[in-house]
């Protein structure tokens, strides 16, 4: 096969690969962050860093939904069974869900909770919910509780592309890996 058929869109591997960046930093600057006193220095300006990544992140997944359905998918290797198959297109949804939902569920908690929306420092996003308690908890809650989803989702992606890569040795890497 050639590199048209077995391997994604150009822009798809690049819009994956800054998203698979931004989307490690921000889940570690909100790791971070849930570690330290709240109101304190660092914490705050990560927060504005963490904020302004998730912004990027949804921004980026909605360029990717575009690009995706403009695009074919190449198909997968004749190796994936058909629960791989399944499960790979689950873990993949899940991501997709997730790059939309988590910075809608941070932006409620920050909107309503009164908290900046300052973009890398530049300007601020105008906020919707402003001195919503009910929808600040929601949006709290729902943000810390799929943060732990994300933990999962991403780890077991990273581990099946790993298994597939160095066990499997099937070239499931290289349908996503930049082109030398």
């Amino acid at each position: 096969m050639t590199e048209t058929t077995t391997a994604y869109d150009p822009w798809l591997r690049w819009i994956h690969w800054a998203t698979a960046v931004l989307f490690i930093a921000a889940m570690l600057i909100g790791l971070y962050c849930g570690l330290q006193p709240a109101g304190t220095s660092p914490r705050r300006e990560l927060l504005e860093v963490h904020k302004s990544l998730g912004i990027t992140l949804f921004l980026l997944a909605l360029l990717r939904v575009i690009v995706r359905a403009r695009t074919m998918a190449p198909p997968a290797p004749a190796t994936f069974s058909a629960a791989v198959r399944a499960l790979s297109q689950l873990n993949h949804w899940a991501l997709y869900a997730l790059l939309l939902v988590m910075p809608v569920t941070g932006y409620m908690f920050s909107s309503a909770g009164g908290y900046s929306l300052r973009y890398f420092g530049t300007f601020s996003w105008p906020r919707l919910f402003a001195g919503d308690k009910a929808v600040a908890h929601a949006g709290e809650i729902a943000h810390d509780t799929l943060a732990y989803v994300v933990y999962l989702v991403v780890g077991l992606h990273i581990a099946a592309t790993l298994w597939h890569e160095f066990v499997k040795k099937d070239e499931t890497l290289a349908r996503m890996w930049p082109r030398r």
